[in-house]
């Protein structure tokens, strides 16, 4: 596990007074994101001490959304927002301290403010500061990771799900137990993080702390080989070359593995499936693997810049 940006739960709470929609968290969730910063800046100029208008241009200079990427706006306005209070902002900027996107980098400072929205009940601070915690490998670290990994899980944070799933697995930090392991996997998998879908898919297939079940597994190998997974793409391969929670096709099983081997995910035993197809069953295993990778490229969402 790594240190990484979670994405930010931004809420917006309009004055009391107010009885109109939130229109600039509205524009922002809609996509459109220049209406989503005039909105913002609006909101700004009915009351300067809008904390939460501020964390919305902070979030939108961050990511680059309808504006150029803008690391020192955008801790400048998370900066603004988090003397005032906002919780998000507040994680928003410890992260940036941490990391050195767009003020000096300062480590004590920036982890002190995850510490700070962590305490506050931030699910997204909560599993970053679980992911700290657990690099240090000190045990007692570990058992306070496992609080904050339970706080973020219980807000459907999925990759707190899945950390969670993976610990009890590992018997790190909390008493091995693969049932419970398999509960958080199934949450994560449940609220489509690939990874969990994927071990949850292992777990399911071999009745590991879960009751046995191939077409479950199959369904979910299915759809994290359809994200572009490479471990699911060579294990719904294997599928198909033996017929287990799907009809036998080596066709099929062929195009799977190719789909994985483009990835660099390298299965001898499959390459020995796709040199036994004819000719033109290799042909329509390369033509599936090709459609198949590229539109996981076509489909796959960019990951913000930090």
């Amino acid at each position: 596990m790594r240190l990484a940006l979670a994405a930010l739960a931004l809420t917006f709470a309009l004055p009391a007074s107010a009885a109109e929609p939130d229109l600039a968290y509205g524009a922002y969730q809609a996509g459109h994101y220049r209406r989503a910063q005039a909105e913002a800046l609006k909101r700004l100029e009915a009351d300067p001490k809008d904390a939460a208008a501020m964390t919305l241009l902070g979030e939108i200079y961050r990511q680059g959304l309808g504006v150029r990427i803008d690391p020192k706006a955008a801790a400048d306005w998370y900066r603004l927002a988090a003397e005032k209070g906002d919780i998000n902002a507040i994680f928003a900027l410890g992260m940036a301290m941490l990391e050195g996107r767009g003020l000096t980098r300062d480590p004590k400072a920036g982890g002190a403010l995850l510490e700070k929205a962590a305490a506050a009940g931030h699910p997204a601070a909560n599993y970053n500061l679980a992911l700290a915690l657990l690099a240090t490998g000190r045990p007692q670290d570990d058992q306070r990771a496992i609080a904050c990994l339970r706080i973020a899980a219980a807000a459907d944070l999925a990759d707190a799900q899945h950390a969670l799933g993976v610990l009890y697995k590992m018997g790190r930090g909390v008493a091995q137990d693969d049932t419970v392991a398999a509960e958080w996997m199934g949450k994560a998998a449940a609220n489509g993080l690939i990874a969990g879908e994927v071990e949850y898919a292992i777990m399911l297939f071999n009745g590991d702390g879960v009751a046995k079940d191939e077409r479950a597994a199959g369904k979910l190998f299915i759809r994290a080989a359809n994200k572009g997974n490479a471990i699911a793409q060579n294990r719904l391969a294997k599928l198909y070359q033996f017929g287990r929670a799907v009809p036998p096709d080596l066709s099929e099983a062929a195009a799977w593995h190719l789909a994985a081997r483009a990835q660099g995910l390298a299965d001898a035993t499959l390459d020995q499936v796709l040199e036994r197809l004819s000719p033109e069953q290799r042909a329509r295993a390369a033509r599936l693997a090709a459609d198949r990778i590229e539109a996981t490229a076509l489909t796959t969402p960019s990951q913000p810049s930090k």
